[in-house]
């Protein structure tokens, strides 16, 4: 009986933690998508001109300068990325959603085997 009993413990918290992991993962997949917000940019910086590469006479920028940042990805994301994005975290979610059963199936099992040792006295 001791041996059902920490199996019943181990499956437990294994459901439990493997359905909070889904959990967080679907959270995650859901905070990733928004609606179009800004894309996300690289800025780097400028190298120094040596002076005598400069005809103009103007002053070359400072290194610690930046070029205006351009967008990684030309305009907004695809449809087909952002129907992947939701298909993940609703797979997430389903997932936590059959660990948390398991998991509740499990308590219920354990509840059942007290009442019936009990019932049996």
């Amino acid at each position: 009986m001791k041996l059902a009993s920490a199996t019943g413990r181990i499956a437990l918290l294994v459901l439990s933690g493997s359905a909070t992991l889904s959990l967080i993962g679907a959270i995650a997949e859901t905070a990733n998508t928004g609606p179009g917000g800004m894309a996300p940019t690289v800025s780097r910086p400028m190298p120094p001109q040596p002076p005598s590469d400069n005809p103009t006479g103007s002053t070359p920028p400072a290194p610690d300068q930046t070029r205006e940042p351009r967008p990684l990805e030309p305009g907004a994301a695809s449809p087909q990325g952002e129907v992947e994005r939701w298909l993940r975290a609703l797979t997430y979610a389903v997932t936590a959603l059959a660990g948390f059963a398991a998991a509740g199936l499990i308590v219920l099992l354990r509840i059942a085997a007290a009442l019936s040792r009990i019932a049996a006295r």
